[in-house]
């Protein structure tokens, strides 16, 4: 009896969770801005970051190609040095420290998302990326093993998010602070003291990568629409989490326009830009 009861009041508390999220749902929509491939030779779409007015894009097992976003161009295409079958490159994010020997671009965080789960972090331009340090969180805690690593620039920290609960059609996530490491500190294994605050989030889509402006967090989600007769979800949208209050703010609908997976999003400018899986894209999201 006493099991029942708990599982009843779980599925309440998730219906009520959703209804709160959908109360908050914008159908702004989103429009095509660069009709790069997802799926590239072979491998699926999944990180993605931006620094100026260059895209780098990251495949499964850690393929990368880079894009000049003023022109359209593909400047090249390479393996990360941190390529592996267990490297998913799940998000990938700029940090704010330079590593010696590259002016060019600040050191890059791509979440591993298979195997130990790691923040892979790189020195990388336009030739190719040398792998400099390795951030793990062992804490002995539901936070271990995060899907995604993504870099606060502005306050200087680093957040880890973690699936910890699926149930009844409700996905919970742990989002967790830490400091972010000197790339100087070597390797660095987080432990639970090293925890500085958590939350969570509830929401029912499928969650992939994101990226962090001001207070504010950025996360695509959903799957693409099947083939044929399959019903369509139409859970493609971002969900954007206030850090400050620890809320979703809103979520913004773009099933109607994005028929793809969303993988991962980043700023271009003032305009955030959602890559996509499948047959691809970087699309610009409206109503932010």
């Amino acid at each position: 009896m006493k099991n029942t009861v708990i599982a009843g009041v779980r599925r309440a508390f998730a219906a009520a969770a959703f209804f709160a999220a959908a109360s908050t749902a914008f159908c702004a929509g989103a429009t095509l801005a660069h009709p790069f491939p997802g799926q590239y030779k072979g491998e699926s779409a999944q990180g993605m970051t931006i620094h100026k007015d260059t895209a780098f894009l990251f495949n499964n097992t850690g393929g990368c190609r880079v894009y000049n976003l003023k022109t359209g161009a593909l400047v090249n295409e390479f393996k990360l040095a941190s390529a592996a079958p267990e490297n998913h490159a799940n998000c990938a994010d700029f940090g704010v420290e330079y590593p010696a020997g590259n002016d060019t671009y600040p050191a890059i965080y791509i979440s591993e998302c298979f195997g130990k789960r790691r923040c892979l972090v790189e020195s990388i331009n336009e030739a190719g990326s040398k792998l400099l340090q390795t951030l793990e969180l062992k804490s002995g805690g539901p936070e271990e093993l995060p899907y995604d690593w993504i870099v606060d620039r502005e306050k200087k920290f680093l957040y880890a998010i973690t699936l910890v609960s699926d149930e009844g059609g409700m996905k919970e996530a742990l989002v967790t602070k830490l400091r972010l490491p000197a790339l100087g500190e070597g390797n660095v294994i987080f432990a639970k003291k090293d925890i500085i605050e958590q939350f969570t989030i509830r929401f029912r889509n499928l969650h992939q990568g994101g990226t962090i402006r001001g207070e504010r967090l950025y996360l695509p989600l959903g799957r693409h629409k099947p083939h044929g007769k399959k019903k369509d979800t139409r859970d493609r949208a971002v969900m954007i989490v206030n850090l400050r209050t620890k809320q979703i703010e809103k979520t913004i609908d773009l099933s109607d326009d994005i028929h793809v997976e969303p993988e991962d999003a980043a700023f271009h400018g003032d305009e955030l830009l959602v890559y996509c899986g499948q047959a691809g894209g970087l699309w610009r999201v409206n109503g932010l």
